[in-house]
Order: structure tokens, then C-alpha cells, then sequence
């Protein structure tokens, strides 16, 4: 399946992209979501397994936990919620 994660501030500046596309299996949740972005973008792995201040995920306009299922198409937005804006 293919997805589409918008990065909020300041994790998109890690990247340089404020979009990024993964594939992945079908049948993915968010956890794999968020290993995956790990794995393929490095400077994003202290902020995702960060355990003082976890990253939201915010899917549907709904916030959504590491159980969550995607669906391919689906565009999740990545946000750390300390972040001012």
C-alpha cells in the first residue's frame, strides 16, 4: 500500500520535505508506519523513539495509536506536539 505522511514542524526540517511517500505491506498499522519512517529516514529516529514526548499521529482528522490500521492512499500527518506554530 502506498501512503503520504505530512510532517509538521519541526520534524519536516529532519527531511527536508514537508511530504514523504512510503510503501508498505498491506495490512499495516501505524506502528509499522513509524518504524518504517525510522528506517528510511534516519534524522527522524530520536524524535519517533522518543519516549518522554511521543509524536502525534493524527489519521482521518482523528488522533490514532500504534494499532491502527492504514489503508493505501492514506495521508497521516506526523506532528510533535511541543512544536509552537
Amino acid at each position: 500500500m502506498h501512503v503520504v505522511v505530512r510532517l509538521e514542524e519541526p520534524l519536516w526540517r529532519e527531511v527536508g520535505a514537508r511530504e514523504v511517500s512510503l510503501d508498505l505491506p498491506e495490512g499495516s498499522r501505524v506502528g509499522d508506519l513509524l518504524r518504517q519512517l525510522a528506517q528510511t529516514f534516519p534524522p527522524l529516529r530520536p524524535w519517533l523513539e522518543g519516549e518522554e514526548v511521543p509524536p502525534l499521529i493524527f489519521l482521518d482528522e482523528a488522533v490514532a495509536d500504534a494499532d491502527v490500521a492504514l489503508r493505501d492512499g492514506a495521508r497521516p500527518i506526523l506532528a510533535w506536539p511541543l512544536a509552537g506554530g
